[in-house]
């Protein structure tokens, strides 16, 4: 006869690696969106919103944005964030 304690916790544990998961991504993207990126064809620089971050295709520090100034889909260029 299987020990129905050991089960709930496999089932909670279960659970839990979504949420952890979800969590993670979400402050990552957030961490990301605190930073300016640099619109490659008019070179302005401005800021995301983290749920853009999260479905946005990447490589490596480029992210493919709509630049709100040239209204150009480009990729864009993460640049570091300045600590004053």
């Amino acid at each position: 006869m299987p020990n129905n304690g050991v089960m709930i916790y496999g089932y909670v544990f279960t659970a839990l690696i979504p949420v952890i998961a979800v969590v993670t991504v979400i402050i990552l993207s957030k961490r990301i969106a605190s930073h300016t990126f640099r619109c490659k064809h008019c070179s302005k620089e401005f800021n995301v919103r983290w749920s853009k971050i999260i479905v946005t295709t990447h490589n490596g520090d480029e992210y493919k944005l709509l630049c709100p100034y040239c209204k150009t889909k480009t990729w864009c260029t993460e640049q570091a964030k300045n600590n004053k």
